[in-house]
């Protein structure tokens, strides 16, 4: 299976990742002394997401840290996002065009995609505004030291998939023929649909990814990252629900919504 390059070294937010321009920023640290260690049951229980997918828009203005030379003021770059916000709300374009269009950071060609990322990789600003998205949500305009931001939010699905490759197919080192494969797999389905054989060990038997170590699980993913074919056929199933078989240019393939 396929995958493009999730996490982009190039937001400007993560820390140990260039911000606004090419230097690299470092979140800073105390050095660690036995009054800042604590104990297991002292550890706050930290509750929502603990890595979500998220794109967003970059202004920067004057004075603000790596700013370009040629950056707004604060008033007028704030005013900028303002309009930007308002012209994806109304529907005038979408996030990604906009991002494209206007966005200060190097991930504007890809939408404004920053990929996947834990809590704790962007600057305390960015996380908190992000992690307290609903998925599909866009922010408010927002300020961190690298300008102003809006941030989608973006909306995942998890789900666990069975690839039989085949000669030809990209990167398949398989020997089998493309009916072969078509005919493993279809017995697979068959094998599950009736309940002699469970998805996860259809996969881990048979399944010519490496996800079939952990019985064929993608984790979550959001749209744009999965061969066209996949993430229609991903996307349109409700949790439990098992696809037919897809065909990607990497082989064939059942897959099962989990989430």
């Amino acid at each position: 299976m396929s995958f493009k390059n999730l996490t982009l070294l190039v937001a400007v937010l993560i820390v140990s990742v260039s911000a606004c321009g090419d230097a690299a920023e470092t979140a800073e640290t105390d050095p660690v002394t036995d009054e800042t260690d604590v104990i297991v049951e002292d550890t706050p229980v930290i509750e929502g997401p603990q890595m979500v997918y998220a794109s967003h828009i970059l202004i920067p203005y004057q004075g603000c840290q790596q700013a370009p030379a040629e950056a707004l003021s604060m008033d007028d770059a704030r005013a900028l996002l303002t309009s930007i916000a308002d012209s994806i709300s109304a529907g005038e374009v979408t996030f990604g065009e906009a991002a494209a269009r206007n966005s200060s950071c190097p991930s504007s060609a890809q939408g404004g995609s920053l990929g996947g990322f834990a809590r704790g990789q962007m600057v305390p600003e960015f996380d908190e505004v992000a992690f307290n998205l609903e998925p599909g949500e866009v922010s408010e305009v927002f300020a961190t030291a690298y300008g102003f931001h809006i941030i989608l939010r973006q909306e995942t699905i998890q789900a666990s998939h069975i690839l039989l490759a085949y000669q030809g197919a990209q990167r398949s080192a398989a020997t089998r023929t493309s009916e072969e494969a078509l005919e493993i797999i279809e017995g697979l389905q068959e094998s599950i649909s009736d309940g002699s054989l469970t998805f996860a060990d259809a996969a881990a038997g048979n399944s010519d990814c490496p996800s079939a170590s952990a019985g064929g699980d993608l984790g979550p993913f959001p749209r744009g990252v999965m061969a066209t074919a996949f993430e229609e056929a991903a996307f349109a199933l409700e949790p439990g629900d098992i696809s037919g078989v897809v065909e990607t240019p990497f082989g064939y393939h059942l897959i099962m919504r989990t989430e």
